[in-house]
């Protein structure tokens, strides 16, 4: 099937998701799904194969991809917001546990790798971002997007502009500013230059095609 959803309405393309899994679950037969729209993949497929000029850039089950993302291609790509990327240089040792981030410690999982001194990327999705007045992880508030109860509240961090996801029961007014901390277990790193994931914890047990 060739995004076969492109043409409809919101409301409609919800209903035909639904059809499409009943259909797919009655016949039991193997259905390849092309689409751009990545939430479409995320809620009708078993597996699914992110592709970027032609190369297939991981394989894995839609927890897979989204929780332990093989590139930043791909964490870009999935996830609405899609992950963060905070940039910072230095290098890594295996069992390293922290990296430092606008000169404060950032908790992450423990690497399996060394990574020679080059420019990297912290990787942290939207609901991974918690709001906390003592952290010396300091950002000022740009704007925020009310969602019901939730809200999405973009941050300027030292430069670069990231998405926290949060309880809409809190108010952030522009120009605030704020203290954040990180869910460390669940942070990815990445080498900028090849835009590779960089083994850790995260990957224990793990799948990453």
């Amino acid at each position: 099937m060739d995004e076969p959803l492109g043409t409809l309405d919101t409301e409609f393309r919800d209903k035909m998701v639904h059809e499409l899994r009943e259909l797919h679950s009655r016949i039991g037969a193997t259905t390849v799904y092309v689409t751009h729209d990545q939430l479409e993949a995320m809620s009708m497929a078993d597996k699914i194969a992110v592709m970027s000029n032609g190369v297939i850039e991981q394989y894995g089950t839609p927890e897979e991809i989204y929780n332990r993302p093989a590139t930043m291609f791909v964490a870009d790509f999935i996830g609405s917001p899609p992950m963060n990327f905070i940039r910072f240089e230095g290098g890594l040792r295996k069992g390293d546990t922290s990296v430092t981030i606008e000169g404060q410690t950032v908790v992450v999982p423990e690497l399996r790798e060394d990574v020679a001194p080059t420019r990297l990327a912290l990787g942290v999705r939207p609901e991974h971002i918690r709001f906390d007045d003592r952290s010396g992880l300091r950002g000022q508030v740009f704007e925020t997007a009310y969602l019901g109860t939730s809200q999405i509240v973009a941050v300027d961090l030292g430069g670069t502009m990231i998405k926290a996801r949060t309880s809409s029961s809190r108010e952030f007014m522009a120009g605030d500013t704020v203290g954040l901390t990180f869910d460390g277990p669940k942070l990815s790193l990445f080498e900028e230059s090849s835009g590779r994931a960089i083994r850790t914890a995260l990957h224990d047990g793990g799948h990453n095609g």
